[in-house]
């Protein structure tokens, strides 16, 4: 069975969320970096930290905006900051498989934004999520 395609306002939900998630990720990733004692940890908390900064703006640049989407409001939502590092760690898999699910259900040639949007994150996940102890 094939996944619907990816509809504009369903897409702003999705950049809402994915803004939120790294929202929470990065804040947390901060508060990990300034308890974490020096060393390949930290650094990689650090990157971390400016990846999901650096996601949530994608997301945010990439959410339509039309009149039903109102991406402050959707993104102040109740969120949840991964608690420790194993939350973290699920956090990235959670993603990784969200960001899959969205492959497969945005057309590259209509949409190349969010196409490129997910392949990057989707990089940068995968990455960080390979590297934790």
């Amino acid at each position: 069975m094939t996944a619907a395609p990816l509809g504009i306002v369903e897409l702003g939900e999705v950049c809402a969320r994915l803004r939120a998630r790294s929202l929470d990720a990065f804040e947390r990733c901060g508060q990990w970096v300034t308890s974490t004692p020096p060393g390949e940890l930290q650094r990689l908390l650090a990157e971390a930290c400016h990846r999901h900064a650096w996601h949530a703006e994608l997301w945010a640049a990439r959410a339509p905006a039309i009149p039903p989407v109102d991406l402050e409001a959707l993104t102040a939502a109740p969120r949840r900051p991964p608690a420790d590092v194993d939350a973290y760690r699920a956090l990235l898999d959670e993603l990784a498989n969200e960001l899959d699910e969205l492959t497969s259900r945005v057309d590259p040639i209509l949409d190349p934004s969010t196409t490129r949007t997910i392949a990057l994150v989707r990089t940068d996940v995968a990455s960080i999520r390979d590297r934790l102890p």
